[in-house]
């Protein structure tokens, strides 16, 4: 098992020389411990995948990237779980790095971008293609590992779930640090909202649902928001999950849906509040973004549609107070 220096202090040569070992492997070997190459994208599955909704019998429903990286480390889809769950200190017996890896990584993208690119650049080095080994970090435009939409989880509310989530290691008797417990399921949460907002956006085609905004030129500016239907802070844990509890839209739609000037009905008609639809009128800039640029009917997601039940729950806590 790697030392926890050992994970921190990559280096390519290194790098190259573990691929050379995984790609000399012959046989599954449940007890062959992971490499520093296999840590370091376990954690970066965290970006796409959530471990703890698979296991026993749905272990074959996990998403394709797990499948890459088992065909590639010679390993069982199960064994990379596992070892997902190690990482977040969702399981006993772990190695001893594995957390404070972690928890280092949460606490540093710009040291876990560079241990990720290192890795992948030392696969490229050695023949392993991206349809062997996909990129799947997003990044922000200055190359550091990117966390979507983390802008709209308020800070109450968050901690209250963080607390929440702490509890829950505590209570497995997993935790021996407090201030790391902490960090961690700080971490648990924020991964949860970059993979709704990954989803969601990803759902609408990167484009904004009420008026068509496309802005693929510009990516990673923040001109594409993955906006909850029914708000973070009043969800449960379920529904801030739900892709179908998610609207991709541009900043200005977005605030407009948030206050309530806009909504959408069952059949995902978008209504005008009484207040907009009498703005049309009388504010030329108004008309140009909220007239006939809006949509009359949201874009059709390719996967989850809006859930009828969130959509009601804003008709009548959000767009109800605007009429």
């Amino acid at each position: 098992m790697p030392s926890l220096a050992a994970l921190l202090e990559l280096t390519d040569d290194e790098a190259r020389g573990q691929w050379g070992r995984i790609l000399q492997r012959v046989h599954r070997s449940p007890q062959e411990p992971y490499n520093s190459v296999e840590v370091v994208l376990c954690c970066a599955l965290f970006r796409i995948v959530d471990p703890h909704r698979f296991g026993g019998r749905n272990i074959h429903l996990i998403p394709k990237e797990v499948a890459y990286l088992a065909e590639l480390f010679n390993r069982s889809t199960r064994s990379i779980n596992i070892k997902m769950l190690n990482l977040d200190n969702s399981r006993p017996n772990g190695a001893a790095s594995d957390v404070p890896f972690y928890d280092a990584m949460a606490a540093d993208p710009v040291h876990f971008t560079a241990l990720y690119e290192c890795v992948v650049r030392a696969a490229r080095q050695m023949g392993i293609g991206p349809d062997r080994l996909p990129d799947f970090v997003d990044r922000d435009t200055a190359g550091t590992a990117l966390m979507l939409c983390q802008d709209n989880l308020p800070h109450g509310p968050l901690m209250e779930a963080v607390e929440t989530v702490a509890a829950q290691i505590r209570a497995r008797q997993l935790a021996t640090d407090d201030a790391q417990t902490f960090r961690v399921a700080e971490q648990k949460i924020r991964l949860g909202q970059h993979r709704f907002a990954r989803n969601v956006l990803e759902n609408y085609g990167h484009q904004c649902a009420f008026c068509d905004f496309a802005p693929r030129s510009l990516p990673r500016q923040k001109l594409l928001i993955a906006s909850h239907i029914k708000p973070w802070a009043v969800s449960n844990n379920a529904e801030r999950l739900d892709a179908a509890n998610g609207i991709a839209s541009c900043p200005m739609h977005d605030a407009a849906f948030d206050v309530g000037l806009i909504t959408v009905n069952g059949g995902l008609r978008v209504h005008r509040a009484g207040p907009l639809q009498r703005s049309l009128a009388l504010d030329a800039g108004v008309d140009h973004n909220f007239g006939n640029a809006l949509r009359s009917k949201l874009r059709s997601p390719s996967r989850a549609a809006p859930n009828s039940t969130y959509l009601a729950w804003h008709q009548e806590n959000v767009y109800a107070d605007t009429l």
